[in-house]
């Protein structure tokens, strides 16, 4: 009982000094730092050790008896890698040093594309791709330091990794390629991320790039995870690769008998008349071709942005059906006119 008595003030002191610090980094408004998380857990975590190790002095038991215990479970020996033995401890090591590493590039990627990118004005596409080869760089750095930090020789490692990779070619070959083909595109931006694009039947806006595959938003607000290998063996329009304007082209048919200066006024004014229609470049409308049942013109109009392509359209021809009926200009419906030269006589 007089234990117990003992172990109960240590954990009411464990739990008091957790929220103490709790208390302090919302006063602070320490948690909307990149950092709290690292550091809330690491505090976290020698506190309940103190706690664990004030509970075994009152059971008795002595601290060297403690600390060989601990010692003896870390460095238990567990396999052995290009000459070096793998122990608990070494695990945890390198777990630690990976994942430093990984929440130092989360920090370093945000530092990036909050303040050194904006700063130099650089493109918010070249920004996205610049932040992944800087966080991958990071966490590849942390990987090599933690295996050349517990004692494994990378040379050693060369032929292991060697035949890895042979099998792990013929294994993963699509994995590999689509990994390939992620870094070219990081690197030659063909796509970068918020470019509106089409693939095969596909439009929309690239989200994001990663190694492995693209994530695209279609129109109809769905996302599609496309391969990489697929923008590099396929033929990919991309409708703001180097200039966000867009041009639009509508095709409309009149009746035979309209005046084809007044259906060219009437198109110019309903591209004018649309919102999000440029009036520089200037809207151009042509006269086609001369078909079987109309005369066919093609307006073809600049928009700002790409992604407003199919409301533009929309509204377009809605202007162009209104002005079209103010100017009592039709548009026909298909037809095949019959002469007959001659009438049998039995005809009725």
């Amino acid at each position: 009982i007089l234990d117990i008595l003992f172990i109960v003030p240590i954990l009411f002191f464990d739990i008091l000094l957790i929220r103490l610090f709790n208390r302090f980094s919302k006063k602070k408004d320490l948690r909307s730092k990149n950092y709290y998380k690292v550091v809330s857990r690491v505090y976290s975590g020698i506190i309940h050790f103190m706690a664990f190790i004030g509970v075994m002095l009152v059971l008795g038991v002595k601290l060297s008896n403690i600390f060989d215990f601990i010692s003896a479970i870390l460095n238990f020996k567990i396999f052995t890698i290009a000459g070096t033995a793998i122990s608990l401890i070494t695990i945890i090591v390198m777990v630690v040093i990976v994942y430093i590493s990984a929440k130092f590039s989360n920090i370093a990627q945000n530092y990036f594309n909050e303040r050194i990118f904006p700063r130099f004005k650089i493109d918010i596409g070249v920004r996205a791709s610049l932040s992944k080869l800087i966080r991958y760089s990071i966490i590849a750095i942390g990987v090599l330091i933690a295996l050349q930090g517990v004692g494994i020789k990378l040379s050693a490692l060369t032929v292991f990794a060697g035949v890895l990779g042979v099998g792990i070619g013929f294994g993963m070959q699509n994995i590999t390629a689509n990994f390939v083909s992620g870094l070219a595109i990081l690197f030659e931006r063909p796509i970068k991320e918020g470019d509106m694009v089409k693939l095969k039947d596909t439009i929309g806006v690239v989200k994001s790039i990663k190694l492995r595959a693209t994530v695209i938003k279609t129109i109809y607000n769905e996302h599609l995870i496309v391969p990489n290998l697929e923008f590099v063996n396929s033929i990919v329009e991309n409708m703001s690769y180097d200039d966000l304007k867009l041009r639009i082209s509508v095709k409309v048919g009149v009746a035979y008998g309209s005046n084809p200066y007044m259906v060219k006024k009437a198109l110019l004014d309903a591209a004018l008349s649309t919102p999000d229609i440029l009036s520089f470049p200037e809207p151009v409308v042509y006269l086609k071709e001369f078909s079987d049942s109309s005369i066919n013109f093609e307006l073809l109009a600049w928009i700002d942005e790409p992604m407003k392509k199919f409301q533009a359209t929309s509204d377009l021809h809605f202007s162009i059906l209104d002005k079209f009926k103010e100017q009592n200009i039709v548009i026909p419906f298909p037809q095949t006119d019959v002469w007959i030269k001659e009438m049998p006589e039995d005809f009725q």
